[in-house]
């Protein structure tokens, strides 16, 4: 008799476990069909059909959508925006930023902010060992003058008469130099002072007065400045303090006809050697 009704109490246990997984089912087989209604809906019914550019930019239109890959027809909601920015930026040099939106039913915003260029980079000739033969030299460099930006970014290769108003980069060496890419400099030591300078500058506002930065040697760093000064800045160790140094110089202890040599590479000893 025992054994009947724990055979009975097992059955309705099952029973109700029977009824219990089957709103489970019923949840998970509605979230199915679901997904692929929105998969189906997503590749049906949104599809590209107008391609706009916004922002101030050199590139037209018609040339940001064809570098972009993306044309009338293609799905609105499937496509994969990493490829579509590096078809874009790889087309279009001169772009710094570039946002891809979807704005549905039907379209698609390309959303871009230009490279602003700050400096010339002239590339000197090197001699570097030869990767095949360790005895043997060869040489690098002497590609010419490349625009750039304040990011290191090369925009183009350009001959050297052109854009004289900015300012020209002399000492370095480019490895490989590639327009769109990052600059690379030969000149290990270089590099970080270059860039610090030169953005310092440019936070400073006095990077339009310097005609030219010689990198010749990393820690007897010089440039050119208004026109009637040279500064020796050394290196670029307290930097914030030559600044403040050239400035309280130029616009407070000399005239507004001074010309000669700042001599700032020890601030302890700064002094200014006017010209002959």
């Amino acid at each position: 008799m025992a054994q009947r009704k724990g055979q009975s109490k097992q059955r309705r246990r099952r029973r109700r476990a029977r009824r219990d997984g089957t709103p489970t089912v019923l949840v998970l087989l509605c979230l199915i069909l679901t997904v692929v209604a929105m998969i189906l809906a997503a590749t049906i019914f949104f599809k590209i059909e107008t391609i706009t550019l916004t922002g101030s930019t050199r590139y037209s239109q018609q040339h940001v959508a064809e570098a972009s890959g993306l044309k009338a027809g293609d799905n609105l909601v499937l496509f994969d925006k990493i490829s579509v920015k590096e078809g874009i930026y790889e087309a279009c040099p001169y772009l710094d930023t570039v946002q891809i939106r979807r704005r549905y039913p039907s379209g698609i915003e390309i959303i871009v902010t230009e490279c602003e260029p700050v400096a010339i980079i002239q590339d000197e000739k090197a001699e570097v060992p030869d990767p095949e033969d360790e005895t043997k030299t060869i040489t690098i460099g002497n590609t010419g003058c490349w625009l750039m930006d304040r990011n290191g970014k090369l925009l183009e290769n350009i001959p050297y008469s052109q854009h004289s108003e900015l300012t020209r980069i002399y000492g370095v060496t480019l490895v490989k130099p590639e327009i769109g890419k990052s600059a690379e400099i030969l000149q290990e030591d270089t590099k970080k002072p270059l860039f610090l300078l030169l953005n310092t500058a440019e936070d400073d506002g006095i990077l339009q007065d310097i005609g030219g930065m010689d990198f010749s040697e990393p820690y007897a760093i010089r440039f050119n400045y208004l026109g009637r000064f040279v500064v020796k800045l050394g290196s670029t160790e307290d930097l914030d303090v030559k600044m403040r140094y050239l400035h309280l110089i130029v616009e407070e202890k000399l005239g507004s006809n001074a010309a000669g040599t700042l001599d700032l590479s020890d601030v302890q000893t700064a002094r200014f050697i006017p010209n002959d």
